[in-house]
């Protein structure tokens, strides 16, 4: 009986020491990862800026007063199934600090029904931006107030509660494509044709330098056709990882990891993965975008060329397309 307890003594201390050892590896690669400060610098209300178009307007294009945009009152969705994750890309140089964000996809996870939806929120999207800003371009919060500021427009504007973020710049894009030994996409011939990389459609494998340009491709079609350029890559990066094995995996987490900068700890980073992992293999993964065709219309305000959202529209969308929500939730809403 004491030889028995001295064994299940044993037993225990070793998978203790193995548990220990692998969170304190965890932990060193989850360092590697840029924390963005709780406080972050802001730029106040009274310095706010409004990016103005220089191109002449579309007679298509109708002029409104900020006043005459009428907001509707968004109810916030009761989504605490799901893990809402928003990733920024941000149109930054080396040297200079934050800028406008260039890209916003909210990556949504259901982990019971093991669905994870990509949602683009065009950057031109007319918003409300809390904290006494006017009301600006949807890439212009992120400049102003960072994450948190980004996060609270979103909520405010759309409903959608955000988990955590993360951001790169293009020079970190381009790095990671580059790290993963780059992505294959489907590309029409004007795509082809536009990045110098062929000219006829199909399949065509791009590094880092090809892929940023794919992505901020605009003058073949507009944003919309862009955004989805964008979760075109992202669903590339994402096919990449799903197939690699766990050593691959971990070499190629080793090497990105610097490139991304989160407000997320590294202990919601561990839950957060803790909780992917077992649906990586079989998730369905979706794509939409933010406004849909029948969602918005286009407006010329404070010289700015922007897209007014049907805020009523894009919720009802949300609800029932877009987030993952589980059955009895969107039933109850």
């Amino acid at each position: 009986m004491k030889k028995r307890k001295i064994v299940a003594l044993v037993c225990v201390a070793t998978v203790l020491l193995l548990a220990v050892s692998a969170f304190w590896y965890i932990q060193t690669k989850l360092d590697k990862i840029n924390k963005v400060p709780d406080t972050v610098d802001v730029i106040p209300p009274d310095q706010e800026d409004f990016e103005t178009d220089t191109s002449k307007e579309s007679k298509d294009i109708i002029e409104l007063k900020p006043e005459e945009v009428d907001w509707s009152e968004i109810e916030p969705f009761l989504d605490d199934d799901l893990l809402n994750i928003l990733l920024v890309g941000q149109d930054r140089r080396e040297g200079e600090g934050r800028q406008r964000s260039d890209s916003m996809i909210l990556c949504s996870i259901n982990p019971d029904t093991k669905q994870i939806s990509m949602i683009s929120f065009l950057r031109d999207l007319y918003v409300q931006i809390p904290g006494g800003y006017s009301d600006n371009r949807l890439n212009a919060a992120y400049v102003f107030g960072g994450f948190p500021l980004l996060m609270d427009t979103l909520h405010t504007n759309f409903g959608v509660s955000i988990d955590g973020c993360f951001e790169v710049d293009f020079s970190g894009f381009q790095s990671v494509i580059d790290i993963l030994g780059g992505v294959d996409i489907e590309m029409t011939s004007k795509e082809a044709k536009t990045i110098n990389i062929g000219t006829e459609a199909g399949v065509y494998h791009l590094d880092g330098t090809k892929a940023l340009a794919y992505s901020r491709i605009r003058k073949i079609d507009n944003d919309f056709y862009r955004t989805q350029r964008q979760r075109n890559v992202l669903q590339a990066i994402y096919t990449k990882f799903r197939q690699s094995n766990a050593a691959d995996l971990m070499k190629l987490l080793d090497e990105v990891l610097p490139y991304l900068s989160t407000d997320m700890t590294n202990s919601q980073i561990m839950l957060l993965v803790a909780k992917c992992i077992p649906i990586m293999g079989s998730a369905e993964l979706s794509s939409y975008r933010v406004p849909a065709d029948d969602a918005y219309h286009y407006a010329s305000i404070r010289g700015m060329s922007v897209v007014v959202p049907d805020l009523d529209k894009i919720h009802e969308d949300l609800l029932n397309e877009y987030l993952p929500l589980n059955a009895e939730k969107e039933s109850s809403e």
